[in-house]
């Protein structure tokens, strides 16, 4: 029996992952460039209408749920093969070809080699996906996605953990401190939620970032009060310009260079809170 290979380019799920951990290491290594390379290719090939965006849900699908009764994980397998065969696939391998181009020529060859600790659930749904599986192995893979679908979360995360730590958390905290020593609180939690935003839209992101203005827009015009501040009509017009660089903000359109303005301003509003205590 011919032996079916798995091709990691072709797997849309490994493909995302990978990019997502490239975009997370260019941010933290402050390598702009690259991030912004890896940024426009997650828009432009996983956006809405796209058949890599619809492939993409249906690995998503299969892989992030979990603790689910074992009727209700068969009906899941079952809907998400049934969606993924109503997928275009001759418009899917376009884009597939076409990406793996991109990815090859302004990232690098070497993405393809990213170490993503659920790769082999991610292995095991590609060949569920496709045509040239053998029937029989078909229905064990099933099996084993099944399995996963039905184990308990707390499991799950037991059996992951180790990996995440290991691959993910050490090999960036070095450049994580070495790149950002200094950073507040406030300005760390802005950097990981913006680079965690690519997967949700920017939902929470932009939750969160109408928050902090608004929080810095307070904190600022508290300023205003300040003896060093009030005293000096340089500082009073240069607060009032942060002032209205908050007001001004779109939210909406959130780009590279407004990440970097919020990151001043929060430092600004953190000296002073200090000369005001």
């Amino acid at each position: 029996m011919m032996k079916t290979k798995h091709n990691k380019k072709r797997n849309t799920g490994f493909i995302f992952e990978a990019l997502i951990r490239e975009l997370t290491k260019s941010v933290l290594v402050k390598n702009v460039k690259k991030a912004s390379k890896v940024r426009t290719i997650i828009k432009e090939y996983f956006a809405n209408g796209k058949a890599l965006k619809k492939e993409l849900d249906c690995y998503k699908a299969l892989c992030e749920a979990d603790s689910l009764d074992g009727y209700t994980a068969e009906k899941l397998i079952h809907h998400t093969k049934a969606e993924h065969g109503g997928i275009n696939q001759k418009k899917l391998f376009v884009e597939q070809s076409k990406m793996i181009r991109q990815i090859n020529r302004e990232i690098g060859p070497d993405l393809f080699s990213t170490f993503i600790p659920n790769y082999r659930a991610l292995a095991t749904i590609s060949q569920i996906f496709s045509d040239q599986t053998p029937v029989k192995k078909k229905v064990l893979m099933e099996k084993t996605v099944l399995d996963n679908l039905t184990q308990r979360i707390d499991e799950k995360a037991e059996k992951n953990l180790k990996p995440i730590d290991d691959l993910v958390v050490k090999t960036f905290t070095n450049k994580y401190n070495d790149q950002y020593v200094g950073l507040l609180p406030e300005q760390r939690g802005l950097l990981n939620r913006h680079i965690l935003s690519i997967r949700d839209g920017g939902t929470d992101f932009k939750v969160f970032l109408s928050s902090e203005l608004r929080r810095l827009h307070a904190e600022v015009n508290e300023s205003l009060v300040l003896e060093d501040v009030k005293s000096d009509e340089q500082m009073i017009e240069n607060t009032n310009s942060v002032l209205r660089i908050i007001e001004n903000f779109d939210v909406a359109e959130f780009s590279q260079d407004n990440l970097k303005t919020v990151l001043k301003i929060q430092k600004l509003a953190n000296e002073y809170k200090k000369n005001g205590n």
